[in-house]
């Protein structure tokens, strides 16, 4: 009886307690509503694996193999170079990516033939959402006529799954032949599916032949987000928050490593072309020499939004941002928009390329919360403050490697006020003056063009103030030997 008593008494009790937990549950998972969408739940994407071309920051057009495509329903907008990267406009399919269906290829999906994207789209989905992908392989269609029509398959690196969705076709479901007429298996449709038990920043790519086709251009990020993250209904780049390994952020950001050898792209797998730097011999993946170093398939200056008019093709900012949301590598953050404490950036560095890339950030010292979709709580526990714990500003990610990192909008100062005694005019013989010489001559900034004003130098977010973020091996940061540009970017703080 008594122990009747006890269990009446502890029920109740029991209730309560659960039930003041659960109240808490949206406060503890703040920023960021519950989702709308039931959970969990089963996302759809249709994918195809093509060829197409890009034009780089100075001009050059490089052939590309690479996915198109996008989750099921939603409108897909995709940008066209057409033949040799000339144009660059972008359509819109307001129905999304068809569903690829088994057999010849449809005239739908026709359109798509040829307009691989770099990067492949960014795919996105709840821990514990079961994610579906169609893939079926629309071969090539920009290439000349030696260019082979090559299998291909999408390795989810990363996921701890079962190996049938694994993506390696010695050992998984097998590679996906190109569409040609009389070739056995053209035509098939992969289904992969999958989920994760942890959040964090994933990656995909081709593993057919893997040391040629990922840097031909078949990459692309994938994100799973807690349940309860506001940028789970978005993906990665809208100025959505979440919480990851217990730290609050305001917005997160993919910062996606690769490069690029034309001699590959160009060359090997374009014959047509024009002859480059070792193309007297037949290309050898061991004799990669990448002359383009990218940010999420950009290099500088487009990485900060800038147009260009160049080789005949145009880059227009908006119409990539369209074909590629979620990829913006411009990264902004205000430091007293949160009620008057600074935004908190998450970073989600992914490195697709061969080599460790030392990319160092200026005026920053991010926490290094996470690395290969795990939390480094012994490093960074959540609740730690600015300048305690594991903060670096140089980060060498190796290859394959992914990176969470947290920058504090908040450790920037609003203003410095800096000494008159600022040598930023020169005299007629063109000598240093004080910038206080109103007879002097502006020095202009050569890199941005900036010209700083007579009298006391304030800088702050009175205007924007940049901090470059950029790859430390300096010839990394070029553009075919010319900086800067290459793995080049801005941080923008905003007041």
């Amino acid at each position: 009886m008594k122990g009747l008593i006890r269990k009446l008494v502890i029920m109740p009790v029991s209730i309560i307690i659960l039930s003041l937990v659960f109240s808490f549950v949206p406060v503890l998972n703040e920023p960021g509503a519950a989702q709308a969408a039931p959970w969990p739940a089963r996302v759809v994407y249709n994918v195809y694996a093509t060829d197409g071309w890009v034009t780089m920051a100075d001009g050059v057009p490089m052939y590309i193999y690479g996915y198109i495509g996008g989750q099921a329903g939603v409108p897909l907008t995709y940008q066209d170079f057409g033949l040799n990267a000339m144009g660059g406009k972008t359509v819109t399919i307001p129905t999304g990516a068809p569903t690829p269906t088994a057999g010849p290829i449809t005239t739908a999906e026709l359109a798509l033939a040829g307009k691989a994207q770099l990067p492949g789209p960014i795919i996105y989905a709840r821990v514990g959402d079961i994610v579906e992908v169609h893939l079926k392989n629309l071969g090539t269609h920009m290439g000349t006529q030696a260019t082979p029509n090559d299998p291909h398959t999408i390795h989810w690196h990363g996921v701890d799954q079962d190996a049938a969705m694994d993506g390696v076709p010695e050992t998984s479901l097998a590679a996906l032949p190109a569409n040609l007429p009389g070739n056995p298996g053209a035509g098939n449709v992969i289904v992969y599916e999958f989920t994760s038990s942890f959040p964090g920043t994933y990656l995909y790519h081709c593993h057919q032949e893997a040391s040629i086709h990922v840097h031909m251009g078949m990459y692309g990020a994938l994100i799973f987000y807690n349940p309860r993250d506001a940028a789970a209904a978005t993906g990665p780049g809208k100025g959505q928050g979440g919480t990851l390994f217990g730290h609050k952020y305001d917005s997160d950001y993919v910062m996606l490593l690769s490069e690029m050898d034309p001699n590959q792209n160009n060359t090997e797998y374009n014959p047509l072309a024009a002859p480059l730097v070792f193309a007297a011999v037949p290309f050898n993946v061991t004799m990669f020499f990448p002359t383009y170093w990218m940010i999420n398939g950009l290099s500088f200056p487009n990485t900060i939004h800038a147009a260009m008019l160049t080789g005949g093709g145009a880059f227009l900012w908006q119409w990539w941002i369209d074909a590629h949301p979620g990829y913006d590598p411009f990264i902004q953050g205000s430091v007293n928009a949160k009620l008057g404490r600074g935004e908190k950036v998450l970073v989600r560095m992914i490195n697709i390329g061969f080599e460790a890339e030392p990319m160092h950030v200026h005026g920053f010292h991010p926490k290094l919360i996470g690395m290969d979709q795990r939390a480094w709580t012994w490093s960074n526990p959540p609740g730690i403050t600015a300048g305690q714990g594991l903060e670096m500003n140089t980060f060498s990610p190796a290859s394959g490697q992914t990176m969470e990192l947290l920058l504090d909008f908040g450790t920037v100062k609003p203003t410095a006020n800096y000494s008159t005694q600022v040598y930023s005019r020169t005299n007629a013989a063109g000598a240093p003056v004080l910038n206080t010489d109103l007879t002097g001559l502006p020095m202009p900034d050569p890199f941005s063009g900036i010209v700083l004003p007579a009298g006391d130098y304030i800088a702050g977010p009175a205007v924007p103030t940049l901090f470059p973020w950029h790859n430390h091996d300096d010839y990394k940061s070029t553009n075919f030997g010319i900086y800067p540009g290459g793995q080049f970017t801005m941080v923008n703080v905003l007041p």
